[in-house]
């Protein structure tokens, strides 16, 4: 991936990963601040995709420039150069991808080159050195550093803040120090720089360009897991440390390199270092860095595993917008693999689709039509999550949802029967608000079928979706396209799941595309629930006005919702469903107004008796036989 490195400006030799599209400008709310007074609040977008970079001018003052020629969008590599007013910003690859062979903020010498010539050098462990007396006072000074280092970084979470933290905080420790360096791994062989800091820059790429690190001196404080003091003893002025030791390719008199280190787990390494023969690091300085960097280190492994918890809830999020919770934790466990291919497994699939949709969105603009469905979907998928159920996908007007995949409880078929009324109940709220703004209703149909699938990651190596195929999946989606407004159709083999749970009607045979015989299909209008009530949906009118039951209680009340203006009191009430029409079911008695629900929009929620609490034989174990043909029910 990549990673743009100031090359001049306030914020030079800082690197900033991207990770995501970045908004540049001198505006401190920006993603990417360039602090330049000519640069424009909101000069550019750097555009990411996950794969390649490019960078867009946002109609800035002062234009934006790549390798100095004006641009209006361009694509980036690195090495590319771009300039927002008199700061320039470098492209380059971060190390450890798969093209870390480019360039870096700082990169190593190749880790079998030659040991170092020490002759030259004085090289001495933290556990080396002898003990030494310190005074009172320079105890206090420790002290307070790291104080300091342990308030710096008391309160910063995220990782680059972190690193770029602990780095100013041993600039403010070490004033001799020239260059500090913080990198990240276990091993030399797999240590990514992370951040850099000059304390002198002298021109806009002075301490950024061709630095190297020594691989040999990083595997040798990590092998041995103890931090190191390199001081050169030259006296004649040559590069003999420098070419010799060559922790780095400059003039260095003096460093310290110190792992960092939380317990027995070693997360990386820092290391500090000057140019001035003078003010050079001495054994004290190497105590007072360690003791610093064992601070450092928690506030690292803190961040590091703030990191991880948040990538986990962003990776949880992903997957559960198309698995079911229990799926995406065992995804997210390790327990089940989701690469490319599938399996069979049973469980319950849904369609719904809203009828006479294309009908509708010929009278609305696209933009209508888009916040429609937005808010349309919004009512269905929290239904779908309550049971436990696992998003597919959208479909134009219409989404498919399964249950019992792939884990299979035995109640796969009660879960989606109650997800279809529910949803059909949640509609009447929607409907109302719609109406109330002077738009019309919508209805939906919905199917379901019960049977083996394959379940599994379908598509290319580079896109794929995690969905499922076969009879049982088409045979729903027939079923789907036979329901009428505000019908929940299900399969025989889905109804036989229900062992007398749920009422309803027996439809005519049903013949669908692909199939040589008819199916056998039910209009489910209530399912028995964990305590002895029963959810329900079923459409009646009291005189002109709709009604619509939603629940019997265990005490054999009826709730209902209701325009708010309805006398429940006067007339008896009759079915509206289309497979079981204008029914008497009777008139309510012992009206007690609800406490509307937050989806029930205008409607108002009512408990009441009826005279028949089984509605004349639609709640019972046997259902109802259909009179009417398919052709007599318009959808």
């Amino acid at each position: 991936m990549y990673e743009l490195v100031f090359a001049s400006g306030p914020r030079a030799n800082e690197a900033v990963p991207v990770v995501k599209t970045l908004i540049a400008g001198r505006s401190p709310g920006c993603s990417l601040e360039v602090p330049d007074l000519n640069a424009s609040r909101e000069h550019a977008r750097f555009v990411f995709d996950g794969s390649s970079l490019s960078v867009v001018d946002n109609k800035s003052s002062n234009g934006t420039y790549v390798n100095d020629l004006r641009i209006t969008a361009v694509a980036l590599k690195a090495g590319d150069v771009v300039r927002m007013g008199e700061t320039r910003i470098r492209v380059q690859t971060r190390r450890g991808d798969s093209n870390a062979g480019d360039s870096s903020i700082f990169t190593f010498r190749d880790g079998h080159e030659a040991e170092p010539d020490l002759s030259h050098s004085i090289v001495v462990s933290a556990g080396a050195q002898p003990v030494t007396v310190v005074g009172n006072e320079i105890l206090a000074l420790r002290l307070q550093a790291i104080m300091n280092v342990s308030k710096a970084l008391v309160n910063i979470a995220r990782l680059d803040d972190v690193l770029g933290g602990i780095l100013d905080a041993l600039f403010e420790v070490f004033p001799q120090a020239d260059r500090g360096f913080l990198m990240l791994g276990s091993t030399a062989e797999r240590l990514v720089p992370k951040a850099v800091r000059r304390r002198r820059v002298n021109g806009p790429n002075d301490g950024l360009d061709g630095l190297v690190i020594s691989t040999s001196i990083c595997r040798k404080a990590l092998a041995a897991r103890s931090a190191y003091l390199f001081n050169d003893q030259d006296q004649t002025g040559t590069d003999s440390f420098a070419q010799g030791l060559s922790i780095i390719n400059l003039r260095i008199r003096s460093a310290m390199t110190v792992p960092l280190m939380v317990g027995d787990e070693i997360l990386g390494l820092l290391q500090i270092d000057t140019e001035n023969a003078q003010s050079k690091f001495v054994a004290a300085d190497l105590d007072l860095a360690v003791a610093v960097s064992q601070q450092a280190a928690i506030a690292v492994h803190n961040a590091l595993l703030l990191q991880k918890v948040e990538k986990d809830a962003a990776t949880r999020r992903d997957l559960a917008r198309f698995l079911p919770s229990n799926l995406a934790e065992q995804v997210m466990s390790g327990k089940i693999d989701i690469a490319l291919g599938g399996r069979t497994y049973r469980g319950t699939v849904l369609f719904s689709d809203v009828v006479g949709f294309t009908r509708i969105s010929e009278t609305l603009s696209p933009e209508h039509v888009v916040a429609l469905m937005n808010g349309y979907f919004n009512r269905m998928i929290p239904c779908i999550d309550t049971t436990e159920g696992a998003f597919d996908k959208f479909i134009g007007d219409a989404l498919m949802a399964y249950w019992g995949i792939p884990f299979d409880r035995g109640d796969s078929a009660a879960q989606a029967a109650q997800t279809a009324i529910a949803m059909q109940v949640a509609m009447l709220g929607f409907n109302a608000v719609q109406m109330a703004a002077g738009a019309a209703p919508l209805g939906i149909g919905i199917g379901l079928n019960t049977g083996e699938v394959v379940a599994g990651n379908i598509g290319a190596l580079n896109q794929m979706q995690y969905t499922l195929l076969g009879d049982c999946v088409n045979v729903a989606a027939r079923i789907e396209h036979a329901a009428s407004r505000g019908q929940v159709l299900v399969s025989g083999a889905t109804w036989s799941e229900f062992k007398d749970q749920a009422y309803g009607v027996q439809m005519p045979p049903l013949m669908v595309r692909n199939k040589s015989e008819a199916l056998t299909v039910f209009s489910l209008r209530g399912l028995m629930l964990p305590g002895g009530e029963v959810a329900l949906h079923l459409p009646l009118r009291s005189g002109d006005a709709p009604v619509t039951l939603i629940r019997r209680l265990a005490d054999r009340s009826m709730v209902a919702l209701h325009p708010p203006t309805l006398d429940l009191t006067t007339q008896p009430l009759c079915s509206q469903a289309l497979e079981w029409p204008d029914h008497d079911v009777g008139l309510p008695t012992a009206i007690v107004a609800l406490p509307s629900a937050p989806g029930d929009g205008p409607l108002k929620r009512s408990r009441f008796m009826l005279g028949d609490g089984d509605l004349c034989g639609l709640i019972a174990p046997t259902p109802l036989t259909c009179a009417r043909e398919w052709h007599e029910m318009t959808r």
